[in-house]
């Protein structure tokens, strides 16, 4: 006869969950199943996930697969990575191509692609990367 798993109740906020002593949790950048032990995973979900047993379903990540993604985007640590300044270029530029799509005024469209001009010119200065292949 199979010897059955031992299941410890847990109170979340979204209400019990049982959960085997080696729950197996799915991380979501990786896909990867990752095993956390009973006690770790309640401490890990009181703690990091507002206590709540489905916002950490939604938004569990192992450790290290957020930084080799950002690695994989091109977050790195060489001269040329991108950083929060990039993020902020690629934003301003969003910005600038929806100001173009709402606007019909001559002047302000010559002045929103000389700001286009400028934050292009900041992000190949700065990144050595063209800014349109991240907007």
């Amino acid at each position: 006869m199979p010897k059955s798993k031992k299941l410890f109740t847990y109170e979340f906020v979204d209400g019990f969950k049982e959960v085997p002593a080696s729950f197996k949790a799915k991380c979501n950048i990786t896909g990867e199943l990752v095993p956390i032990y009973h006690k770790v995973l309640e401490n890990m979900i009181r703690d990091k996930y507002k206590n709540n047993f489905s916002y950490f379903e939604k938004h569990f990540t192992k450790k290290g697969a957020e930084k080799k993604q950002k690695e994989e985007e091109g977050y790195g640590t060489d001269k040329y990575s991108l950083n929060a300044y990039s993020d902020y270029l690629i934003i301003c530029y969003k910005s600038c191509i929806e100001k173009l799509q709402d606007n019909f005024n001559q002047e302000s469209i010559k002045k929103t692609k000389i700001e286009m001009d400028h934050i292009t010119a900041c992000f190949m200065k700065h990144f050595n990367r063209d800014i349109t292949k991240y907007v």
